[in-house]
């Protein structure tokens, strides 16, 4: 089951956050015209969450979705 995109205005920027089961999936739509595919985490077994980026490379995993969001930035925008 899919749950519905909601819109997450962080760091001067608007994201769209999809959750498809235990992984949540992100998009930069700062510009509308032109969404920007940035990555995904999976929720893990031990209370982490696995990152990564649209093109597949692992990022290091975090506890909490907002660095999940600023990993995946960094790796689009370094």
């Amino acid at each position: 089951m899919t749950a519905r995109p909601i819109v997450v205005r962080c760091m001067g920027r608007s994201y769209r956050a999809s959750a498809q089961g235990d992984t949540v999936v992100f998009h930069d739509v700062t510009d509308i015209t032109r969404p920007v595919a940035l990555g995904a985490a999976h929720r893990t077994g031990n209370g982490t969450w696995d990152i990564v980026t649209a093109r597949g490379r692992p990022l290091p995993p975090a506890t909490e979705l907002l660095p999940v969001l600023v990993a995946l930035r960094r790796a689009y925008w370094p």
